[in-house]
Parts: C-alpha cells; structure tokens; sequence
C-alpha cells in the first residue's frame, strides 16, 4: 500500500484555515467584504473578548438565497466568479470561495439572513464545519453572522492569539480602513458593548477620516485627484506635520482593495522624501485605479498582496504625480494659539520634611553655576513662556533652564553624588583605571582643564597637562540626560514639568493598550497622562528636559516606538526611549552655546562613570597627546 493518500475535509478545512483566518481581525476582514459585495450600506461589527469568544457582523445588503446557504460554507463555492478567465478582471472583493468554509472549520456560526423578496428568513447553524440546525426565521433584511469560539477545535493556534485588548486592536485598523475608503458606507464598531466608531456613511471621505482619526489629522489633509496614463488616483496626502513612525497611518487600495505593497508603499514615500525626516512616513489615504488585467490579486487566500505588472512604470508615475500635488500644496504649518507652560509654584519645605531642606541647600551651594545662570541663561518668566518656545540670547542655547534648576540638581560636585549611576565595587573602579590615561583621571578629580575653543560649532577643544581632547558637545549633553533619566527612573523620582491646560490627544485601540502597557515607566521617567473621556487622553506633565519639544508629537512617536515590543514590557524598549528622548532635549550639533556654558556641561560629564559614549553608542571623547600632535607635524619621529 503507498504511502500518500487524500486528507479528510476537516483536515484541509483547518489548514486553509490557517491561511485565510490568522486572527479575529481577519475574520472581520473576509465577512465585512462579503458584506460590501452584497450591496451593504451599512455594517455593525460588535465584538467581546477581542473578537475571540464572540463576534457579530450585520449587513443590510442583499441576504442569501435559501437553497445557496449549506453551500455557501463549501470551500471554492463562490458567486464572484465561474470560469478561469474571469480571474483576469476580478472587480468584487472575494472570489476565492474559501473564507466562510475557513471560518466554519474553526469556530462555531450562526448565520441569519433574509432577502427582500422573501417573507420569511433562514437560520443556519455550523460548528466546526458541521451543520447543526437549518430553519426559517423572521428576521430584517440582510445578513447577520455570529461567530463564537474561534479556534475551539485549534488550540494549537488559539495559544498564540495576543490579549482580548491587543486582538480588538487590530479589528478597529481593519475597520478603520474600511471606512475611510468607503465613505458611502456607514459603519459601526463595538467592543464589550461600548461604541468605538460611528461613521455616517454620507459619502464624504474627510468626514470618514474626522470620525475615524479626529480634528488634527482632518485638517491637515491634501486632496488628491489624478487621472494618468497607467494609473488614477483619489484620495488624501497627510501634511508633514502628521507624519507617523511607522506605517501604521499608509493606506493604499488597488482597485478597492485595501493591500500591502512594498513597492507602493516606497513609491509613496519617495514622494515624500523631500518633506520628511529620514525614518518617519506619511499619513495617506490613496486609493489606486489601474487595469485589472495589470493587477493579480490571486497571490495569497488573505487577498492582501498584489502582483502588478509594468510595476517601474506604474510606480515612477505614482511618485511623480504625488510629488508634483505635494510641491504645488501650501504646507507651511498653522500656528494654532500656544497653550501657556507654566511652571508651578514651589512651596517652602515645611519644618518636618528634612530631605527636602537638605537637597535645596545643597541645590544653591556651587557659587560656579549661580554664575553660569547669571550671566548666560535668561529669565523665563512663568507668565509669558508659551509651549515649546524658549528665550535665546546672543546665539546661545541655555545647557541648564531655569525650570530644569527649580527641580534637578546642578552640575559641578553636587552632581558627582546625585548623577552617578551605582556600579559594582571597587574592581570596576580599578578597570576604568587601567585603560584611562592619567590626565584625563586628573581631570575628573580634580575638574582642572582648560576650554580651547570651539570649531564648527559641534566640538569643543579642552587641553589638559600634554593632551588634548575633543569633546562633541550633542553626545556629551545627551550622556548626561541619559543618565539623569536611568537615575530617577530606578529611584522613581523623575524631574516633571508640569503643562497647564495640558495636551490633549486620540489615540486608536493599540495605543491605548501600548499606553496601559507602559504606563508605570512612562510616570518613572517623567509623564503625566490622565483619561479624559472616550479614546481621548491629556498629557499634564513631562519630562524637565523636554519642555522645548513638542510634547504631544514627541509622545506619540514613544507610542510608535513602543508599538514595536510586542506584548510585554520589554526592559531594553524602556531605555531605547530614554535614549530618544535624551537625544531630543539634548542640545544640537551646529548651535552656539557660551564656553561658560560648556564649562558647565563637561564638569557634569566628568561625574559620570562612563561618559566616552552616547546612548546610542557614538563617541563622546577623542583624545590626542603631545606626543602625537609632534610627530604629526614630524618634530619627532
């Protein structure tokens, strides 16, 4: 007897099911398409548990006939298409006829559904890909499907769905893309019986894009409109002031499909290339019209992939056409009126709270940075300071603010106590000896070198006994915010600047849970963030040293970095942002700053224990002896 033989219908119902249904948002997928195939105009979507113990989906679209049910649910059965050459001018969503047989073979279904026609309804029950009950029912026009258990009989794949909140995260992105490109239909999605999203269906495309992404993203949009030669294109180009770091907020659409394209997505990003900074993309909402014979969708039962031919010509007038839209559109940003930053009021210690006496005194002991305050860095008055805009005198750039002064201790000695990261005992000390020549240990104890100058307005130049050192004044002031940032994360004693009214932003369901998720270290390092009804949220608080950034753009771009990590907390995403955000607030390469001022940055770098390398690994310190510089100019040999 051989050895191959034919596998049993459940077995391939199950395996095709891996493919078309990965997880509950691609269960939505697939019914929400059949939905839009039948003529819907309106589609409920109401989930519990995430989408895994309960989904529903409702239509008004046309229902099915009675006697096309039982074979609706059999795999290849479909109505989209009936012969080989109808694969080449695919205009409906589905066409596989794989998606209900997929969906029966893990979960357990109810279907309800009526046609117009008809006086009474048909309930239709599959479990497992087993009929369970057929009968009549009265019911509305259209068509309801309730899925229960999924993966009940696939345990294998139900262990590596992610949490209910994470899985109801990825439905809304499905949904959410659905609505924007379809605003003639009105949907609506509910998750443990709240209401996530309304749309009204009214076919006005920014109205789909305001219920769905807000006011911000809404009123920053260009309209695109183009009719080519290989290709036409509708839709929406989001202004650079709404770019993303990833490219969750890219939505392209091939011949109404909503699709994954590498090529797409670059030929998009090219557009763009002279607008964004490197690693961040664009808010889009493009949707592509080119010759269904050019196109094949049939690469993948998921009908996400495409494969377009003529590819290079299709996508270098992609390119072109949104380049020459984005260069003709007026881009400069509106400045809405500041929301005032306003430093709070510092009480007097009260006669009890002794740590606190003790640590002001020894905040206003070093007479060297009174002076350096004194005569460098301006007044900022809690009255007239606005967010994100900071008092510049002379072409200096202030290492330390005021505000920064009122709550983290000052630089010089104070700092060689209060910055200094715990290391192990002694033996590390003596390791660091071995490889530090004896000028540079000279000048970290005793804080005795001489400022040559500055070149390029990057690098400082400090000479000390018979050597000399170049010291990048970016990565040294980056250096010491990281290890500002580690030290009151690991003593839960961040340095936060209060934000009266506050900022208040949307966030969609992944953020939200990303938000949950990180919550506790964002409050170490500094963050305040309150609910504030709905999906919308308010920064109240942020780090000290970020009060010249853009604090809603900056915190959302941690979000997107932190959407990365997966489902736990990972310790090394938390410094990777500490690590980001001492980047940001450090001051910048090419930018005036007084030598007092550097004389105040490299007496606080001095304290730490390793401060030859940046966060994200560039060097901080070069060093060149006498001895070198001499036989460089060929004085000795």
């Amino acid at each position: 007897m051989g050895i191959i033989h034919l596998l049993s219908s459940d077995t391939v119902n199950r395996i095709a099911a891996g493919e078309v249904i990965e997880r509950p948002a691609s269960l939505v997928k697939e019914l929400i398409e059949n939905s839009l195939d039948s003529g819907a105009d309106s589609i409920t979507v109401d989930i519990q548990n995430g989408g895994i113990s309960f989904i529903r989906v409702t239509d008004n679209g046309s229902g099915f006939m009675k006697d096309d049910i039982p074979t609706a649910f059999l795999r290849h059965a479909t109505s989209k298409i009936r012969e080989e050459s109808d694969l080449s001018h695919i205009e409906s969503l589905g066409f596989r006829g794989e998606a209900l047989a997929s969906i029966a073979g893990v979960s357990k279904v109810e279907l309800i559904t009526k046609r117009k026609e008809d006086f009474l309804g048909s309930r239709y029950l599959i479990n497992g890909g087993e009929e369970v009950e057929f009968s009549e029912i009265g019911c509305p026009d259209g068509t309801t499907f309730m899925v229960r258990d999924l993966f009940y009989n696939v345990p294998a794949r139900r262990k590596f769905l992610k949490s209910a909140v994470t899985e109801a995260g990825y439905i809304n992105e499905c949904i959410n893309r659905f609505a924007v490109q379809r605003p003639d239909v009105s949907f609506s999605f509910m998750s443990q019986g709240r209401t996530l999203l309304h749309t009204s269906g009214n076919g006005n495309r920014k109205d789909a894009v305001y219920a769905v992404f807000g006011r911000m993203i809404a009123d920053n949009l260009i309209p695109v409109s183009y009719e080519g030669k290989t290709v036409s294109i509708t839709g929406f180009l989001g202004k650079s002031a709404i770019n993303r770091g990833n490219r969750n907020y890219e939505m392209i659409y091939v011949n109404g499909r909503q699709i994954r394209s590498g090529i797409l997505y670059k030929a998009v990003e090219d557009a763009f290339a002279n607008y964004l900074m490197q690693h961040r993309y664009p808010f889009t909402v493009l949707l592509f019209e080119i010759n269904p014979e050019e196109v094949d969708v049939n690469i993948h039962p998921a009908k996400m992939d495409v494969r377009i031919s003529e590819q290079e010509t299709i996508t270098a007038e992609i390119t072109s056409a949104l380049a020459e839209i984005l260069r003709k559109a007026v881009l400069i940003p509106d400045m809405e009126p500041a929301e005032e930053m306003k430093v709070a009021p510092v009480r007097p210690p009260e006669a009890f709270e002794t740590v606190r006496i003790r640590q002001e005194a020894a905040y206003h002991a070093p007479a060297f940075i009174s002076s350096v305050q004194e005569a460098k860095v301006p007044e900022m008055r809690s009255e007239s300071v606005t967010q994100g805009i900071s008092p510049v005198e002379n072409d200096t750039v202030p290492v330390a603010h005021p505000a920064e002064a009122a709550v983290s201790a000052p630089v010089s000695t104070v700092c060689a106590e209060s910055f200094r990261l715990p290391v192990e005992e002694s033996d590390t000390k003596h390791e660091q000896a071995s490889f530090l020549d004896t000028d540079f240990q000279k000048m970290r104890e005793e804080v005795s070198f001489r400022i040559v100058g500055q070149v390029f307005k990057t690098y400082w130049i400090i000479e000390t006994n018979d050597q000399m050192y170049i010291i990048d004044q970016h990565a040294a002031h980056e250096k010491i915010n990281y290890e500002r940032f580690v030290k009151a994360m690991n003593e839960q004693t961040p340095a936060s600047q209060t934000l009266f009214p506050g900022i208040v932003f949307s966030l969609s369901i992944r953020e939200e849970e990303i938000l949950q998720r990180y919550s506790e270290s964002l409050e170490k390092i500094g963050f305040t963030i309150e609910h504030f009804g709905g999906r919308d949220y308010r920064i109240t608080a942020v780090p000290v040293c970020l009060y010249r950034i853009d604090a809603r753009d900056y915190f959302l771009s941690v979000l997107d970095s932190l959407s990365e990590s997966g489902t736990s907390v990972r310790p090394e995403q938390v410094y990777e942002t500490l690590a980001s955000m001492s980047c940001k607030a450090a001051i910048k390469g090419n930018q005036r700053i007084s030598e007092m001022e550097a004389e105040h940055l490299f007496k606080e770098l001095l304290t730490l224990e390793n401060p030859f390398h940046c966060p994200h690994g560039r060097p901080v310190i070069i060093s060149m002896s006498q001895t070198e510089m001499e036989r460089k100019f060929k004085r000795i040999l």
